[in-house]
């Protein structure tokens, strides 16, 4: 029996009945098969980001369904696979939307004089790097290669990842390197080095568990907390439970939001740039989530006064409208501009609704987060 397949089985169980330190673990021990895989397809690191945490929220929801604990790595290889070819097909549909916004953008890359111009240009030329050589790479080899560059170019780590032989892993690498010549595969290799998935991904994941978990998790998990809270019935503890958990409620709506409506902007993205730009800001707005829930404990652990939850949460809201009123305004410049010209009556009324939406989400995140924190200052001062 493979011992990875086996040391993965042991968490199986636990994360299917909802326990998400359990999930973490799966997430740890295959994020880099994972990534791996959908690079290899879609041919875009941040494109396979995407599609590795989407993979990994689809195998927490039917994780249940697995029978066998110790197919879980085959059975999330297909499952990478099935999903990248469907993101593949609807990326390529919508390349044939895009217009030559792309070539104008990275010219006038190319002539800014910023200090972050050059820094863009070289991710872009990265970018371009991993898909021509993966274009090159026979079929059978994009996978091995990529994961053998990410996994320390163990070959014996890449057999059991992808479930073959080393002497298969081998005959496909040398195939990759019969057909590209040394140099331009070893840019390759520090390429997809740096591309590699790191703890984010996992938190990312975790993140959005916590924003929208399926029913069966959410009641495993909700029970866990009511049997913890029921043997700490200190009302200090219950209160800083509530000024953690009950803020960030709000912080919760929020990036739910954030992640739906990113969701849609990405689809419509008119450029690869503007798709670029809003997948960091969403990024960005999940890493201010996970900030803002480590500040809570730890503020209060340095205070102990209800001063310093009431702050964390203002320096969360502040960063917030900070990222939707100003940076997301501007990835979204152009776009508007162009939906401007084409149809001003529309592109009004999307304005207008827009902002009506905005407005609804801003009211409930602050009525949710300013509840949570007023209970649990109400329970301390008990």
């Amino acid at each position: 029996m493979d011992p990875l397949a086996l040391s993965l089985a042991v968490h199986v169980p636990a994360a299917a009945r909802g326990d998400r330190d359990a999930f973490a673990s799966l997430v740890d021990g295959t994020r880099s098969v994972v990534s791996a895989i959908a690079l290899a397809i879609v041919r875009d690191a941040e494109l396979a980001r995407d599609v590795a945490q989407e993979v990994f929220l689809s195998a927490w929801r039917d994780l249940g369904n697995l029978r066998d604990p110790v197919s879980f790595l085959p059975w999330l290889r297909q499952l990478t696979r099935h999903r990248a070819y469907h993101v593949l097909r609807t990326e390529r549909r919508r390349a044939k939307r895009i217009t030559t916004a792309d070539t104008e953008q990275a010219l006038a890359l190319a002539l800014d004089a910023r200090p972050h111009a050059g820094a863009e240009m070289l991710a872009a030329e990265e970018r371009r790097l991993l898909e021509t050589v993966l274009d090159e790479l026979p079929d059978e080899a994009r996978e091995v290669v990529t994961l053998y560059y990410r996994e320390g170019e163990s070959t014996a780590h890449v057999a059991a990842l992808l479930g073959l032989t080393e002497a298969n892993v081998r005959q496909r690498l040398s195939r990759a390197r019969a057909r590209l010549r040394g140099s331009l595969l070893d840019r390759f290799g520090a390429a997809a080095r740096r591309s590699a998935p790191d703890a984010t991904l996992t938190t990312a994941v975790l993140t959005a568990l916590a924003v929208g978990a399926p029913a069966a998790a959410s009641a495993a998990t909700l029970t866990a907390a009511s049997s913890k809270l029921a043997s700490a019935a200190a009302p200090s503890l219950a209160a800083k439970l509530l000024l953690g958990s009950g803020a960030l409620l709000g912080a919760a709506g929020g990036i739910a939001g954030v992640l739906f409506g990113s969701r849609q902007l990405k689809r419509q993205a008119r450029s690869g740039e503007e798709l670029h730009a809003l997948r960091k800001f969403e990024r960005t707005s999940v890493v201010l989530v996970l900030l803002t829930g480590l500040m809570f404990p730890v503020s209060w652990r340095l205070t102990g006064e209800a001063w310093s939850q009431v702050a964390t949460f203002a320096t969360f809201i502040a960063a917030l409208a900070g990222l939707h009123l100003v940076w997301l305004p501007r990835i979204l410049r152009a776009r508007r501009a162009l939906e401007t010209l084409e149809d001003p009556a529309r592109a009004a009324r999307a304005r207008a609704r827009e902002r009506r939406m905005a407005i609804l989400g801003w009211t409930l995140g602050l009525l949710c987060g300013t509840a949570g924190l007023v209970a649990g200052l109400l329970l301390e001062a008990k």
